[in-house]
């Protein structure tokens, strides 16, 4: 089941990253809420308060959330029920106008109000009380009503909410960070693997982050994470490093993570025969006159394409 919650939820990213709807959005905070990663849940609901009308969906979902959450959401502490919730408030206020009963009408009025309002859905909360002030011109309570909206509230409490890890939180972030590895969805991926190592720092996940780090090409926390891997992970991912790096241009850091290599286990792979050539060209680099060094720094600073390559 929790494997299926896994793909369910990095689909429900994938689909909202391309639509932008609310209708992901909701999948993406049903499918964390499910998993239990309550700080993705907060965050998630914050994105959907910000960009809709109301939290009425929130509520639909709120099964899965900590009292914690289900509070934010539901301020005025009512439940709602999903066959008299208060769209049925309100027909139900219309119905009773229609038929000459204008004091009970006024009593589902006010309930459609109250929930509009507590759901933070300004539009249907502002119509319904319009239609009261029409409709009841000289009830002062009606005439003392407003309007206040409580997204903005609700944003900065659930800011402030601080969940605990659940037991089971890392093997789930490991498979959930994997997934969306997997998709090439490496901003997600990465929030994952750097929460598990908040958790656990010997999590063979830092391997796994080493790799995403150079695929993103942020080769430095890349190479400052692979010292941290044992031996053999450590060279084999310097070695991945060395070769970006060699690929990129950046020649003197290429050379220092080749030596780094080199002192760990010249032995490692062809090391020794990249290391002899770079100390070789080092050297001879060395012996060059100093004017002929000037002129060739000038040159390969003022044309990227005539960049000399000593890698092979």
């Amino acid at each position: 089941m929790r494997e299926e919650n896994v793909n369910l939820t990095v689909k429900a990213v994938k689909d909202y990253k391309e639509s932008k709807s609310p209708e992901d959005l909701t999948k993406i905070i049903k499918g964390y809420s499910e998993l239990g990663f309550y700080g993705e849940v907060k965050r998630y609901i914050c994105e959907f308060l910000e960009r809709s009308s109301g939290a009425g969906a929130l509520v639909a979902l709120s099964r899965n959330f900590p009292e914690e959450i289900k509070q934010i959401i539901s301020p005025l502490g009512k439940e709602i029920d999903g066959e008299f919730d208060a769209d049925s408030f309100l027909e139900m206020g219309e119905l009773l106008w229609e038929i000459g009963s204008p004091e009970e009408a006024k009593d589902n009025y006010i309930k459609a109000f109250e929930y509009y309002s507590s759901l933070g859905n300004g539009e249907a909360a502002r119509q319904v009380l319009k239609t009261m002030k029409e409709r009841y011109p000289k009830d002062k309570n009606i005439e003392n009503l407003e309007f206040k909206d409580i997204k903005d509230d609700m944003i900065q409490k659930l800011k402030a909410y601080n969940p605990k890890p659940t037991k089971d939180e890392i093997d789930l972030r490991y498979a959930l960070g994997k997934e969306f590895h997997g998709e090439n969805m490496l901003s997600e991926a990465e929030d994952n693997y750097r929460r598990i190592l908040e958790l656990d720092r010997s999590h063979n996940c830092k391997r796994l982050l080493v790799s995403l780090l150079r695929e993103k090409g942020s080769l430095g926390d890349s190479l400052a994470m692979a010292r941290e891997l044992e031996e053999e992970e450590k060279l084999e991912e310097l070695y991945s490093i060395y070769e970006s790096l060699k690929n990129s241009g950046k020649r003197k850091i290429g050379e220092d993570v080749l030596k780094e290599i080199y002192g760990i286990n010249p032995d490692f792979k062809n090391v020794k025969e990249l290391f002899g050539i770079v100390e070789k060209e080092s050297s001879e680099e060395r012996e060059k006159p100093a004017e002929m060094q000037a002129e060739e720094k000038r040159a390969e600073a003022g044309d990227s394409k005539g960049k000399r390559i000593v890698f092979l």
